[in-house]
């Protein structure tokens, strides 16, 4: 059977023991693209239905490639099914944490280099800078205390 990749239009021979007659998701060994292909009713005729439209859980095929004479031909070795979940959107705390902190930082290192031009405006911000460097301080002792 040949299938055709909708994305680079390579045409893969495979064997038709290989799909079910309910279709399969497969993978282009040139571009790494992933389909869902269903058997055509008709041996010549050809039907490609993208993964979008599938219902079915999307399934991982690992394959090795055989070059044979400017073909490329899929070999199925691995079949993984992933369910994905529902448009929930995962949040990376610690992430989001270790940006908060990089910020907080150069916004220190901001208003620190430039604190003798900001004293023209803001009359207190060396006493701000000096609590908030003592406050780190006093951070950073509470943490190694904590440790041991």
């Amino acid at each position: 059977m040949e299938i055709s990749c909708p994305k680079c239009t390579k045409k893969f021979e495979v064997n038709d023991s290989l799909i079910p007659k309910e279709g399969r998701l497969v993978q282009c060994g040139s571009c790494d693209n992933k389909w869902f292909f269903k058997k055509p009713f008709k041996k010549d005729q050809k039907i490609i239905i993208k993964k979008e439209e599938s219902k079915k859980p999307e399934t991982k095929i690992h394959t090795e490639k055989k070059i044979h004479r400017d073909k490329i031909t899929p070999k199925i070795v691995k079949k993984e099914i992933i369910y994905k979940e529902s448009k929930k959107r995962n949040i990376n705390y610690f992430k989001l944490l270790i940006v908060l902190i990089i910020t907080l930082v150069a916004i220190i290192v901001f208003l620190d280099t430039f604190k003798n031009q900001i004293s023209s405006i803001y009359p207190n911000i060396n006493l701000i800078l000096d609590n908030l460097y003592e406050s780190l301080k006093d951070i950073n002792l509470f943490l190694r205390d904590l440790i041991n």
